[in-house]
């Protein structure tokens, strides 16, 4: 009995072995009857690959020469020539890391010239920036500026509601609450007020005091029954012309990209980077 398995076995793996054998024969005939098609496939496999490795080494180099170009924009801008030049700059280069920061550069000039219009067409083409990363973020915060500039609060509030949902650094989020707080309590929402500093007292890693003094300072006037007028924004005054742009250059994460108004800016930016 064992004999006759082992036969059988054997001459299963002879079976397969035909088997194997005979698809190869029937390939390679049908490979010689279409030569020139096998060849013609073989020339496309070969270009697309070509192409794809081009395309990437051609990426890389942009993306390398954008970097460069950019530094070297940062270190010989002028008030005067910013605007033109920023926008040649991210025309030229546009879907690089560094046209990116070209186009928040531009944004921020464009803000403080009390231009948020101009600042907001600039931000057009990169509002789909993941809020988790930083050019994201600084997008989402410079849209909320520009849009609260040109009186549009309840876009402004809701492109901090953005970053306090998706931030992924937790001074971020502090950040974008306490704006949110600061713009509510300006346009006299105050109990909205009072919830987004409520969130921040509450937040552990939130340790900056000033959050329990705005939220103090709102619940006391919320007991009193004051009821203040409504603030009108403008957008914050330009850099005069001796500092250049470097008052207006955004940190080297790309992160810290809004200067904030006078209006507001007793809790911009909280000690012990708690945003």
């Amino acid at each position: 009995m064992p004999g006759a398995l082992a036969k059988k076995k054997r001459k299963d793996e002879l079976s397969q072995e035909d088997r194997f054998l005979q698809s190869i024969e029937e390939v390679s005939a049908w490979m010689k009857a279409h030569t020139r098609a096998v060849l013609m496939i073989s020339v496309g496999l070969v270009l697309f690959v070509g192409g794809v490795l081009y395309y990437r080494s051609y990426r890389e180099s942009l993306r390398t020469r954008a970097a460069i170009e950019l530094n070297q924009l940062r270190a010989t801008l002028t008030v005067a020539d910013a605007v033109p030049r920023l926008t040649g700059f991210v025309a030229r280069f546009d879907g690089t890391p560094a046209a990116t920061e070209g186009r928040l550069l531009l944004a921020k000039i464009q803000l403080q010239s009390g231009q948020p219009q101009a600042a907001l067409s600039i931000l057009g083409p990169i509002t789909s920036e993941p809020v988790d990363v930083p050019s994201g973020y600084a997008v989402k915060l410079l849209l909320a500026e520009a849009y609260k500039s040109a009186g549009e609060y309840e876009r402004s509030l809701d492109e901090l509601d953005a970053i306090i949902g998706g931030a992924y650094v937790p001074y971020q989020r502090h950040r974008a609450l306490a704006e949110r707080g600061r713009l509510l309590a300006a346009l006299g929402r105050l109990e909205e007020a009072a919830v987004a500093y409520q969130r921040l007292v509450d937040d552990d890693s939130a340790t900056d005091d000033l959050y329990r003094v705005r939220l103090g300072e709102i619940q006391a006037m919320i007991a009193s029954g004051a009821t203040p007028q409504p603030t009108t924004f403008s957008a914050p005054a330009s850099a005069p012309p001796e500092e250049g742009v470097g008052s207006l250059m955004p940190g080297a994460d790309g992160v810290d990209t809004v200067s904030t108004p006078d209006s507001v800016a007793t809790d911009s930016a909280p000690a012990g980077g708690s945003g």
